[in-house]
């Protein structure tokens, strides 16, 4: 009889406190070890974040394992976005479990990792719920900006105003006590007679509560004029626009603050120079000895001059522009798809995809959970307007089920969340058929678009290798996927092999994986 670990995460507090998913996972995974013959050492169970391995639990399993790796032979859980939602940082854990001898899977996607094409499986599913946060976080961005838009300020109320709710419960600022202490602030900095510091401490003295920081934001703050300042974003520049919410001070009285702050400014900045074309990487590059951003410059030798990037710091790092642009080349190369085996990845995303949301689709239980919590909700309001329950009280229990009822809605869009990540991956792995070729024959500007696409922030290297820890989920992924087919040639693979490697029962035998993967 082998023995096993099990490993139970939830992602939000909500099912922690309840348990209803820990409960049904631990369920799940004990009938699982029962019919087939596995004895369970140990289950670890987790309410934290799967983006990294730092977790209270998952370390305490870690340490676990490596104190009785001799008697563990497998760590099990329900899906691979249980055990992470990081890609590259999955890669190096399993790593560090085949060290000690112990298989990882997951009874609900079982994969056989002996076998090469099934790393391409593993890539998919620990890759696919880090674009899928992504792809949310990218929601909640164009949902704040169309909000914005239509001038509706939907963030964290600023001093000065509460967050309320307009006729029909949308978000809306509003003036509370604190506007009378806001618009006498702009009043005595328009005059030019005190500094800010000053006026702080006057307004504190009356009774005005902030910080030195948050009152230098606020004279800065278009809200208050009733503005709306959306950041540039993509394409988009930044702009202002006609907030809906009553402002606290007028326009005129606020040009009038900025332009006395202007006028005290120490100097004007610099304008940036432009970037050279011998130094495509500049303003890109981390040192690897001292971890601080490089520069560029040219040194001359006896008889020409020589192009290096050099750390500012006293670590002295400098390295050539031949060496750095050719680990990058390099770097692009591992990265680069060709055409067959794109349109090949990505019919297995699709398939994936498409299996995904039909195991989502909703049933008649949540449209009866939803309508449940807004009877609640009816309810609620109707005790506090009769006066059978106080403000706080009711303030709580509101905030409470509409969390609920938010989340439940976002379980709706999970279908149009899936196709919007269909037409994602397509687009980002096309992108990288050739990317070296592209990038090579790219002038200056394309090659800095290019890295900046690549990177979410700086390259850094060491040992002659780009390190890809900084890399864009989807694009770690690919890389994951190029690194775990090394010796097979992409030409070679096809629909057919992949599929049968996905159909074949793939268990728990044997343990290790292999290191092409």
């Amino acid at each position: 009889m082998k023995n096993v670990i099990l490993y139970v995460r939830v992602s939000t507090d909500e099912q922690a406190g309840r348990g209803y998913s820990l409960r049904d996972q631990e369920q799940k995974l004990l009938n699982y070890c029962q019919n087939n013959n596995l004895n369970v050492l140990h289950i670890f169970r987790e309410d934290y974040s799967a983006k990294t391995f730092k977790r209270p639990e998952f370390k305490k399993l870690l340490e676990y394992c490596k104190k009785n790796k001799k008697d563990v032979h497998q760590l099990i859980f329900i899906k691979w976005d249980r055990f992470s939602r990081n890609t590259a940082e999955s890669y190096q854990m399993i790593g560090i479990f085949n060290q000690l001898a112990i298989q990882v899977n997951a009874i609900e996607q079982p994969l056989d990792l002996t076998i090469p094409e099934q790393g391409l499986m593993l890539a998919v599913y620990l890759s696919m719920p880090e674009v899928e946060n992504q792809r949310r976080s990218l929601n909640v961005i164009s949902g704040m900006r169309r909000a914005f838009k239509e001038g509706r300020y939907v963030g964290s109320a600023p001093k000065g105003y509460d967050n309320g709710k307009d006729a029909v419960k949308k978000p809306l600022l509003i003036p509370n006590d604190d506007a009378k202490y806001i618009q006498e602030a702009f009043e005595m900095m328009a005059t030019g007679n005190y500094q800010r510091n000053e006026v702080f401490f006057k307004l504190k003295y009356k009774g005005f509560q902030s910080s030195k920081s948050v009152f230098a934001n606020i004279l800065n703050n278009h809200l208050y004029y009733g503005g709306v300042f959306i950041k540039a974003y993509k394409d988009e520049k930044e702009t202002i626009v006609e907030g809906i919410h009553e402002p606290i001070i007028t326009k005129a009285l606020f040009d009038k603050v900025q332009q006395v702050m202007y006028k005290r400014k120490n100097g004007i900045k610099k304008v940036p120079k432009a970037h050279n074309e011998n130094f495509p990487l500049k303003g890109f590059l981390l040192c690897p000895i001292c971890n601080k951003q490089m520069t560029a410059s040219k040194s001359k030798g006896r008889t020409q001059y020589y192009n290096y990037y050099h750390c500012i710091s006293p670590c002295k790092g400098r390295y050539t522009s031949e060496e750095v642009h050719q680990q990058v080349n390099d770097f692009l190369g591992d990265l680069s798809f060709d055409k067959q085996f794109q349109e090949l990845y990505f019919e297995i995303i699709k398939e994936k995809l498409t299996e995904d949301t039909k195991q989502k689709a909703l049933g008649a239980k949540h449209y009866e959970n939803l309508n449940s919590i807004e009877d609640k909700l009816i309810k609620l309001q109707d005790l506090y307007i009769d006066g059978d329950m106080d403000k706080a009280s009711y303030e709580s229990a509101k905030q409470r089920y509409e969390n609920i009822r938010a989340e439940l809605k976002s379980k709706e869009s999970t279908s149009e969340d899936s196709k919007q990540l269909v037409e994602l991956y397509n687009r980002a792995t096309k992108k990288f058929i050739g990317i070296d070729i592209q990038y090579n024959k790219s002038n200056l500007e394309q090659k800095r678009k290019i890295i900046g696409s690549i990177f979410e922030k700086n390259i850094q290297f060491e040992n002659k290798k780009v390190r890809t820890a900084s890399l864009n989920p989807i694009l770690n992924e690919i890389a994951s996927i190029n690194k775990g087919l090394e010796g097979i040639k992409k030409k070679d693979l096809t629909k057919k092999l992949v599929k049968s490697s996905m159909v074949t029962a793939a268990g728990f035998e044997p343990a290790t994986l292999r290191a092409e993967i």
